[in-house]
C-alpha cells in the first residue's frame, strides 16, 4: 500500500472519529438542557406550591383573627412547605394567634 493511501486512511479514520466525538457532543449538550429544564420545572412547581400554602395560611388566619401582623407575616414567609401545612391544621384550633406562633 503507497503511503498517500495510509495517509488517507489515517484522515478517514480521523474524520470519523471527529463526526463521533461532535454527535456525543451534541447528545450530551442535548442531555443537559433537558436535565435541566426539568430542575427548573420541578423547581418551580415547589416554589409554586410553597407560595399557595402560604397564601392558604394567611387567608385562614385573616378569616378567624384580622389582619395579619409583621411579626406573623415575616414567620410565614420564612417558613417551608410542612411547617405552613402544620400551621394550616393549628389554625382550627388555636383561640390566639400567640397561641400558634409562640413568641
Amino acid at each position: 500500500m503507497p503511503p498517500q493511501d495510509i495517509c488517507l486512511d489515517r484522515l478517514d479514520s480521523l474524520m470519523e472519529d471527529k463526526d463521533m466525538l461532535a454527535e456525543n457532543l451534541e447528545n450530551l449538550v442535548k442531555k443537559e438542557r433537558l436535565e435541566g429544564r426539568q430542575e427548573g420545572e420541578q423547581s418551580g412547581i415547589q416554589k409554586g406550591r410553597l407560595a399557595e400554602a402560604r397564601e392558604v395560611v394567611r387567608t385562614q388566619l385573616t378569616f378567624k383573627f384580622g389582619e395579619v401582623p409583621d411579626w406573623v407575616e415575616a414567620q410565614l414567609v420564612q417558613a417551608d412547605h410542612d411547617q405552613l401545612k402544620g400551621w394550616m391544621r393549628d389554625v382550627l384550633f388555636a383561640n390566639r394567634l400567640d397561641d400558634m406562633f409562640k413568641r
